[in-house]
């Protein structure tokens, strides 16, 4: 599909700046598969299937960090990218192209911007075919693994009374997740393998699939001075601050506009400060793990799925600095 891919935007552009100021090479450079040359210019493509604002932020920090060490410029090639998210992208000077021609790209003397075209239908995205791993129970399990890869080397039994998962789902997703080349197994046990790989994906299947089934409601504060000082509402111990909140508690880098709470029950809420309101800045979420923290934010693997989830720049440098500094044993 990704060659195919590449191949159907070469002709998009021939249509667009003619044959002659149009050709694909393969790259020079091991993390880029592809070259396309416009007018003279060579720019190294990343492909992807769809972009959305899941897996915006990750493909962002990606491409901005190539860029910064490359001399030639970096393209963005997808399937599908949704028009706001390709004006974000330009907003960021990162040029992208997607399967129907639409584009920005912004080099030199070369300026493309189309826009409005629809995405051939062999192109349009569908979930058909999604992996068993990036369904809900896998996306339950892999969020265990990932917060604590030993957990692999557990019974099947004991995983279950941990995720909530059936016996039957965990068998199909542990010999996916083998197939996959996600996992290892030797004479020491099972260890995970591709993890910043796995990683991306799952936050992207986090935020699309399963946090929205999660939404209980939407809360704001109840005065000023509570928003003012969030931070100092007393919770129950079974209530975590996630995403923005979380991440300002754990380093102070980013201060929150929008809420992520997980748990607790609207007594609970209503009792911290809190009132329901279908547009406020809070939104409270089920809690979907077992596990209880030592302290009243989430776990760092889901700040960091919350934060790049948004799509928000500065949230996916708040997210960067999570990663760096809390992940350190996924990368």
């Amino acid at each position: 599909m990704e060659k195919e891919l590449i191949h159907e935007v070469e002709n998009k552009l021939v249509e667009i700046v003619g044959r002659s100021n149009v050709y694909v090479k393969a790259s020079p450079i091991p993390e880029f598969d592809w070259m396309l040359c416009i007018r003279g210019y060579e720019f190294l493509c990343e492909v992807k299937k769809t972009v959305t604002r899941s897996n915006f932020g990750s493909i962002q920090m990606k491409l901005r960090t190539w860029q910064e060490n490359t001399d030639k410029p970096v393209l963005l090639v997808a399937q599908n990218i949704y028009p706001l998210l390709m004006d974000e992208f330009a907003h960021q000077e990162i040029n992208c192209l997607d399967s129907a021609g639409n584009c920005r790209i912004k080099v030199g003397d070369l300026l493309i911007h189309i826009e409005g075209r629809k995405v051939p239908l062999k192109f349009q995205a569908t979930s058909a075919n999604r992996s068993r791993l990036f369904q809900e129970a896998g996306i339950r399990i892999i969020f265990r693994i990932l917060l604590e890869p030993d957990w692999l080397n557990l019974s099947y039994r004991q995983m279950q009374l941990s995720t909530n998962v059936s016996l039957g789902s965990i068998t199909v997703i542990m010999n996916e997740l083998l197939e996959s080349g996600y996992l290892l197994k030797t004479n020491k046990g099972k260890f995970l393998k591709n993890k910043q790989d796995l990683l991306e994906r799952w936050v992207v299947a986090y935020n699309e699939i399963l946090k929205p089934k999660q939404l209980i409601r939407r809360m704001t504060f109840k005065d000023a001075e509570l928003h003012k000082n969030w931070a100092d509402l007393k919770l129950p111990s079974d209530i975590y601050w996630g995403g923005e909140p979380a991440a300002n508690l754990v380093d102070g880098y980013l201060y929150p506009e929008l809420f992520t709470l997980y748990g607790g029950t609207m007594g609970d809420w209503v009792k911290a400060g809190l009132r329901p309101d279908d547009e406020g800045e809070v939104f409270v979420y089920k809690k979907f793990w077992s596990s209880v923290e030592q302290s009243q934010v989430t776990p760092a693997l889901l700040i960091y799925a919350d934060l790049m989830g948004s799509g928000n720049s500065r949230n996916i440098e708040a997210a960067q600095r999570i990663y760096n500094n809390e992940l350190q044993y996924l990368q």
